[in-house]
């Protein structure tokens, strides 16, 4: 068994350890451009066709010989359509006796149908798209680790790119443990629990590209959670594990992991979501969760949905930051601790304050809270003070107060 270590890393700290640890997923396959929105490119791909390929409209407008504006705007009594000019729709190639495009709004037409011109073009070729301004044959679309977006798909299609070569989806496996859960679904009878990690977190996954696989719930015995994690380990790319991992008289699943592999985080140096590790199973990586909900859901925003991100070929997302006057003291714990905080707006300015985690649902507190913030181990902060705190909704949510 392997020697616990006593270092217990910061948030900062174990996205560093994530970032080292968790590798590009090495699984491969080929899909359909079309079905391949939030998907991950497993390789540079370049286009086949060069659009467009013959000299086109920019706008709707009439095609004409720019040598015959030489002198000014001609005399277009006799002109014929088909002969002298021709109607030239956007994005239509520009019939090859024709050189340059003037607007429609610069042109009238008489009773008899006879064109005249209210300007004349500034130069050859004026407003006619040259051949390959869209996309140029073995141009580069798309690189290695780009995430395909809506837009990017229509780059690619038009690109001649039907089929593209992507990330395979990271499967995760999710083994909820303890005597005390009912599967949702079912009555709960009295004294116990319902089990909502594994669908809260399926969502997490699924959410991240990735696809689930959700184990039924394991009891509190030894055996039953070590052949569920090794089980897993043949299958998954990622692993989590929720609940045993603390310091209750079954918690076995930390003596478990340490048994299996290599142990590189036992727990975090901060709360809520201290009881999360980071541990391995021969190449596998096996994510130990807290059993309360709100660690759970904490632990899954913040460390699982980056693995995901970084399983994947992306980088660590963060929240993004409000700058937030306090409107209340704050003060730190003996440990650092991420705390839930309410943002709101008043005289146009934001203004924040921490909420009370202990006496409400789970209900309450998620609508009590709208940001996060990070404060060290006994730090200190004062009514008045600026902080900037990390946002969990988009800013035009920020009430009035």
């Amino acid at each position: 068994m392997n020697k616990r270590s006593k270092f217990e890393p910061s948030r900062n700290e174990m996205f560093s350890i994530l970032e080292k640890n968790i590798q590009p997923i090495a699984k491969n396959e080929t899909i359909s451009v079309v079905a391949a929105s939030g998907r991950v490119c497993a390789e540079d791909i370049y286009a086949k066709n060069t659009l467009p390929n013959k000299p086109v409209s920019d706008f709707d407008g009439i095609a004409v010989r720019f040598e015959d504006f030489a002198k000014g705007i001609p005399d277009t009594s006799s002109w014929q359509e088909g002969k002298e000019y021709c109607f030239s729709n956007t994005g239509v190639a520009v019939c090859e006796v024709f050189d340059t495009v003037i607007a429609i709004e610069k042109v009238e037409f008489d009773q008899e149908g006879r064109i005249r011109f209210l300007d004349c073009p500034a130069k050859q070729g004026d407003h006619v798209g040259a051949v390959g301004k869209y996309v140029q044959e073995g141009e580069l679309i798309a690189s290695k680790g780009e995430m395909i977006t809506p837009s990017l798909i229509g780059i690619l299609l038009a690109s001649g790119v039907i089929n593209v070569m992507v990330l395979a989806k990271v499967k995760v496996v999710f083994i909820p443990t303890g005597d005390e859960l009912v599967p949702i679904g079912f009555e709960v009878p009295l004294g116990k629990n319902a089990e909502s990690n594994s669908l809260m977190l399926k969502a997490y996954i699924e959410d991240c590209g990735g696809e689930a696989i959700i184990y039924p719930i394991i009891p509190d015995i030894a055996e039953k959670i070590k052949e569920a994690i090794l089980s897993a380990a043949k299958v998954a790319d990622l692993v989590l594990i929720c609940a045993g991992s603390s310091k209750g008289s079954k918690d076995f699943t930390m003596d478990i992991l340490e048994s299996l592999g290599e142990v590189v985080v036992h727990e975090l140096g901060h709360g809520p979501g201290k009881h999360c590790s980071l541990v391995y199973s021969g190449n596998v990586p096996v994510i130990g969760l807290p059993g309360p909900p709100n660690g759970a859901d904490l632990v899954a925003a913040l460390y699982i949905k980056n693995a995901l991100h970084l399983m994947q070929m992306q980088p660590i997302q963060l929240s993004y930051t409000i700058e937030a006057v306090l409107a209340a003291d704050l003060n730190g714990y003996e440990i650092d601790f991420i705390g839930y905080m309410r943002v709101f707006i008043k005289d146009g300015k934001y203004y924040v304050k921490p909420v009370a985690m202990f006496g409400k649902t789970r209900a309450e507190l998620y609508h009590a809270h709208n940001a996060y913030f990070y404060i060290k181990r006994k730090a200190v902060f004062k009514n008045g003070e600026v902080i900037a705190v990390e946002m969990r909704c988009p800013k035009e949510y920020i009430m009035e107060e």
